[in-house]
């Protein structure tokens, strides 16, 4: 049923050069050869007509194995992730007709725990996430949509997986085993159980965290960078943040909760803030943080935009006054300056001439040189003796 890897054009997104990262792992090969084993016992197990929900999947190496046999019109794919969805659009599209990918992928961006009430899934297949609130509120969500003979299986690496993912598969859908390791990657098997009391509270957790001794009140959502506990990094350029003047316009950039981009509103009533982010719950806690600090009746901030995207793709160039970042440093499980090369790229397209970026970072991330590679102008503003803000103006034409 499944593809051989070496059978499909597989490619990350972002694309990279570096060819020693590839667009699927262990993880991704233990949980397909799996299922080929499982189907080779079992050949009614799964067939044209089955329901398939793939969970995570991170560049499409799972959706694009299982379409083999033309089962992709059954397939739902979820993910967080703009990137990941991205890439299995890609993926799918090199591997198969463009017309057949576009009539049949199903992608859901899920911010509420709402699938259509008449799906029940025969085979949910789960990666790993790294935050156990997204587990929570992805396994909670599929309980309407399971019964007893819903076969659950999720993959990760070994280090991704911790006796608390375990535990909450146990709590909310019944009994779990797991594998045994192969090349470092493991299983884990649940059994749903018709167990009504599951099913009291699916209501989507808000994480928040009061911000200093203010009053204003940070909304994150389940697997929302910083949800419930505001990072060092943030900390830091908060004490640097921009003088901003009315009718300017501000990136929150990767903005996570949104705080940043909404203590500037609070500040400056008359500024335009943009809030950007390649998580859709990172971008729908950033709404909750705005509406919940900022009075929608008030001329607080003017026309706040709220965008889903890959760094700043689809923002016209030359719009902003001002961007703040904390740049990730990782994609997945894999270290990288790639992300934060295209922030700092893009972002010197969308400032104006006059426009500033402002980046936090760790001190032992060398962004000098690629900064330095977008902007005229590169300081250090900061002393931190763990974080480095940097200060990049006059952008490159």
């Amino acid at each position: 049923m499944t593809e051989d890897f070496s059978q499909l054009t597989l490619r990350r997104y972002p694309l990279t050069t570096d060819k020693t990262l590839k667009a699927w792992n262990a993880a991704d090969e233990y949980i397909l050869s799996h299922i080929d084993d499982s189907i080779s016992k079992d050949p009614n197990l799964i067939n044209e007509n089955s329901s398939i929900l793939v969970i995570n999947d991170q560049f499409g190496a799972i959706c694009c194995s299982l379409s083999k046999n033309h089962l992709l019109n059954k397939i739902v794919c979820w993910t967080d992730s703009f990137l990941s969805k991205t890439a299995i659009q890609l993926n799918l599209s090199e591997n198969n007709t463009k017309e057949y990918c576009k009539q049949y992928f199903n992608h859901i961006n899920q911010t509420t725990h709402n699938f259509p009430k008449e799906i029940q899934f025969d085979l949910v297949v789960i990666r790993i996430s790294k935050h156990n609130s997204l587990l929570e509120f992805q396994l909670k969500s599929l309980l309407p949509h399971i019964n007893s003979n819903t076969k659950i299986i999720a993959a990760g690496m070994t280090k991704e997986i911790h006796n608390s993912n375990i535990k909450l598969f146990e709590k909310i859908i019944g009994e779990t085993t797991t594998s045994l390791a192969k090349k470092k990657a493991r299983l884990i098997f649940s059994t749903p159980e018709n167990n009504s009391s599951h099913l009291t509270d699916l209501l989507l957790d808000k994480g928040a965290v009061s911000y200093q001794s203010s009053d204003l009140k940070i909304i994150g959502l389940p697997g929302v960078f910083s949800r419930v506990c505001l990072d060092i990094g943030t900390r830091v350029l908060l004490n640097y943040m921009p003088q901003t003047n009315p009718n300017e316009t501000l990136i929150d950039l990767g903005c996570g909760t949104g705080l940043l981009g909404v203590l500037a509103a609070r500040q400056n009533s008359q500024l335009s803030v943009i809030f950007t982010d390649e998580s859709f719950l990172a971008v729908e806690s950033a709404k909750h943080t705005y509406f919940e600090n900022i009075d929608s009746t008030s001329n607080a901030s003017t026309n706040p935009q709220f965008i889903t995207t890959d760094v700043l793709d689809g923002l016209d160039n030359n719009i902003a006054d001002h961007i703040l970042c904390n740049p990730p440093f990782h994609q997945q499980n894999v270290q990288t300056l790639s992300i934060a090369n295209k922030m700092f790229k893009e972002s010197a397209q969308k400032l104006k001439t006059h426009g500033e970026l402002r980046v936090v970072a760790n001190r032992h991330l060398k962004y000098k040189p690629m900064l330095s590679s977008y902007f005229n102008e590169v300081r250090v503003i900061s002393n931190d003796p763990k974080f480095i803000v940097w200060l990049a103006k006059k952008p490159k034409t």
